[in-house]
């Protein structure tokens, strides 16, 4: 799929008069926007708590984040589903929480069940091992997973995540099977990790340089077609022939029925506060690649993901 950047011109063209009619009514938003983050505290909100003083400075817009914990992201979900459609309340998850748990958890949230405002963040996955493992690099990994048959153990931020099911697409790719072991979180792999307890684990750059630059763990490869900007040294998986991409897509969500002009506001105002250079050198500080995409490429990108990981989840359900 070609992808393409989300810019206030095009975003613009695409919906003139719903926004000049947001504009013109200069009612929306009159009071502070609520954003559900699905996840723990200090996770997925780290990537927007750092765009409100662009809101806030550039266009008066006022964010409350709320975590609302439980069922891999299905509980956040849901009560922005529920939620008046009003522009008032946004969802802001990971698209696993859309594509993947309904399909592990019958009458969870689908994307269809929101209104797609833009994409802020994408996350590439990087396979990691301890330094001084024998596991050093991506040749190394490919040989030890093809020889060995599920004698390699990894550590993933719990069942069902997309990194769980990136590994698992990894070992078919190589004809072949590796030991899942889920945890909390990726901290908790890592943590696991360099106790010795597995032996590879699959997470964001966010949690992985830092342990690589401090010399602790060795990088081996990102679970994508392309080398990731903010890890250049770390090879991708098809630089060892592997046709593998997979990643998470953070976005905004309007529960549905938001009336257009809403939601071309929102997502204007949200994708150019983005543009702010504060926030992208925040994000980029922790290895976290801001990456705008506008509604309609952000729910081909939904569509596609779930298709890709439909098959994979029906065979490792548990």
């Amino acid at each position: 799929m070609r992808r393409r950047s989300f810019t206030l011109a095009a975003a613009g063209a695409a919906l003139p008069f719903a926004w000049r009619e947001a504009l013109a009514a200069d009612v929306f938003p009159a009071r502070p926007i609520q954003v559900i983050v699905p996840y723990a505290a200090g996770g997925a909100d780290s990537y927007i708590r750092p765009l409100q003083p662009a809101l806030e400075k550039k266009h008066g817009v006022k964010l409350v984040i709320e975590s609302v914990v439980g069922a891999g992201g299905t509980v956040g979900s849901a009560k922005v589903k529920r939620a008046a459609p009003d522009g008032y309340t946004l969802l802001f998850c990971g698209s696993g929480a859309l594509t993947i748990a309904p399909r592990l958890q019958a009458g969870t949230p689908v994307p269809a069940d929101f209104v797609p405002l833009l994409n802020l963040v994408t996350i590439p996955y990087l396979i990691a091992t301890k330094k001084g493992s024998p596991i050093r690099d991506l040749r190394s990994l490919v040989d030890f997973i093809k020889s060995r048959p599920g004698a390699l153990s990894y550590g993933s931020p719990g069942f069902g995540s997309a990194p769980h099911l990136g590994m698992e697409a990894l070992a078919r790719a190589l004809g072949s099977s590796v030991t899942h072991i889920p945890f909390s979180g990726v901290a908790t792999a890592m943590q696991s990790l360099l106790g010795g307890h597995v032996d590879a684990l699959i997470g964001a750059p966010s949690t992985v340089m830092p342990q690589v630059e401090a010399g602790t763990v060795n990088a081996v490869v990102v679970v994508s077609k392309e080398r990731f900007p903010l890890a250049p040294d770390v090879p991708s998986l098809a630089e060892a022939g592997i046709d593998l991409d997979v990643s998470t897509h953070f976005a905004f969500y309007a529960p549905k029925g938001t009336p257009a002009s809403v939601a071309a506001k929102l997502a204007l105002v949200l994708g150019d506060a983005a543009t702010d250079p504060g926030f992208r050198q925040a994000l980029e500080a922790t290895r976290t690649r801001v990456d705008v995409l506008p509604a309609d490429v952000l729910a081909r990108v939904l569509a596609e993901e779930s298709a890709r990981f439909g098959p994979l989840v029906a065979t490792v359900k548990s």
